[in-house]
C-alpha cells in the first residue's frame, strides 16, 4: 500500500512538487568547511507598512540560501503583524522551506562523507543538541544555522540523517498570530511531526487517535473547502483514512478466522456513534456494513505454505478500492 505520508522529509516533501518553482534545479551549496555561512540578506522594511513586509520577504525568499534568513527577517516583525499578513510570511516561508530541502539534505548527505563528520553525529543522543557536537565548528555552526530555520534533524530506521521541517517549533514561534484556518493546519502538521502515525511500516499511535486526527482533518476540509492548504490537507486525510481501515496487521485481524478484532470493529463504531454528522462517520458507517456483511470477515484464508491471510474479500477489496473516489466526493 502506497504511503503519502512515510517519514516527515518526503512528508508532507508532501508540501508539494507543486511549491518547487516550476521544476527549477537546485544546485548544492559549498560544505561549510569550504566557505563561511551565508549572512542573512539586509532587507529595509518601511515601518508600519504590512504590504511592504510581504513584498521584503517574497524578495528574501527568492534570494536566500537558508531557513533562518527568512525566520530572522520573519522574527523581527512578527509581533506587528496582523493575521493575514502573518499568513502570508508564513506561507512564503514554508513554501521556500519545501524547495531548499532536497537541496540542504544532499548537502547534509555532502558533509557526512567526509572523514569523522557521521561518528560525530551519531555520538549525539535523540532529540539533537548540536552545540554539544565536538571537534568541528563549521560542522556545528552549519547544523546550528538549519535549527535556526525551524528545521529539525530526523533519523530513519537504518541510521541516515535528513532534514525536515520542524513543525512544533513553527507552531510555538509562529502559531499564536495566525488565522484560524492556518492554525488548524500548523496544529495538523505538528501533531504528526511529534508523533508520526506511521513509520517503519507499521502504525504508531493508536486507531482511536488516528480517529481523531481524521477528524481533525476534516474540520479543516469542511470549514476551509476553499483553503490555501486544502491539498495537504486531503492528502493528509487520505493517508490517514487508507490506514484507518485497511492497515491491518497482527493486532487487528484474528488470523484463525480472519475477522476482524472486536476492539477495531469497536472503535469504528464508537466513532459513528460519537461524530455521527461528520463525512468521515459517513465513510466509516458504509464500510462497517461490508465488514457486519461479512460477518466481521475481511480476509479470505491464505494458501499453504506460502501465506497465513490470503486476499481480502471481493466486498471489502471493492471498498477499499473506491475509497480514494469516496473522499474526492467528501471533500
Amino acid at each position: 500500500m502506497m504511503k503519502h505520508l512515510i517519514i516527515p522529509a518526503m512528508l508532507f516533501a508532501v508540501i508539494l512538487a507543486g511549491c518547487s518553482g516550476g521544476g527549477k534545479e537546485l544546485t548544492i551549496k559549498p560544505a561549510p568547511e569550504q566557505t563561511a555561512a551565508p549572512q542573512p540578506i539586509a532587507v529595509p522594511v518601511a515601518e508600519g507598512k504590512t504590504e511592504d513586509v510581504v513584498k521584503q520577504m517574497q524578495l528574501l525568499a527568492s534570494q536566500a540560501q537558508e531557513p533562518r534568513e527568512l525566520t530572522s527577517f520573519m522574527d523581527k516583525h512578527w509581533s506587528t503583524v496582523d493575521a493575514k499578513t502573518a499568513d502570508s510570511l508564513f506561507l512564503a516561508l514554508e513554501a521556500f522551506d519545501v524547495r531548499q530541502l532536497p537541496a540542504l539534505n544532499a548537502n547534509l548527505s555532502k558533509l557526512l562523507q567526509q572523514p569523522g563528520a557521521a561518528d560525530k553525529l551519531s555520538e549525539l543522543s535523540y532529540p539533537f543538541d548540536f552545540s554539544k557536537l565536538k571537534g568541528d565548528d563549521a560542522f556545528k555552526q552549519w547544523l546550528l544555522n538549519q535549527t535556526a530555520g525551524k528545521l529539525a534533524l530526523g533519523v530513519t530506521f537504518d541510521n541516515s540523517f535528513y532534514w525536515t521541517i520542524d513543525y512544533d517549533a513553527l507552531q510555538k514561534a509562529y502559531g499564536a498570530r495566525l488565522s484560524e484556518e492556518l492554525k488548524l493546519y500548523l496544529a495538523s502538521r505538528a501533531a504528526e511531526y511529534n508523533k508520526p502515525f506511521f513509520q517503519d511500516g507499521s502504525l504508531k499511535i493508536t486507531r482511536a487517535e488516528l480517529g481523531n486526527r481524521l477528524l481533525e482533518a476534516e474540520n479543516y476540509l469542511t470549514r476551509y473547502p476553499g483553503g490555501t492548504r486544502k491539498t495537504e490537507m486531503k492528502a493528509l486525510y487520505t493517508d490517514y483514512m487508507e490506514e484507518y481501515i485497511r492497515g491491518y496487521r497482527y493486532e487487528a485481524i484474528d488470523e484463525k478466522t480472519m475477522k476482524l478484532l472486536p476492539a477495531v470493529k469497536q472503535s469504528y463504531e464508537q466513532l459513528v456513534k460519537e461524530h455521527p454528522d461528520t463525512k468521515t462517520a459517513a465513510i466509516v458507517k458504509a464500510y462497517l456494513e461490508e465488514i457486519n456483511r461479512n460477518k466481521d470477515v475481511i480476509y479470505q484464508p491464505g494458501k499453504q505454505g506460502m501465506s497465513i491471510i490470503g486476499g481480502p474479500l471481493p466486498n471489502i477489496s471493492g471498498f477499499w478500492d473506491g475509497l480514494a473516489k469516496r473522499i474526492d466526493q467528501a471533500f
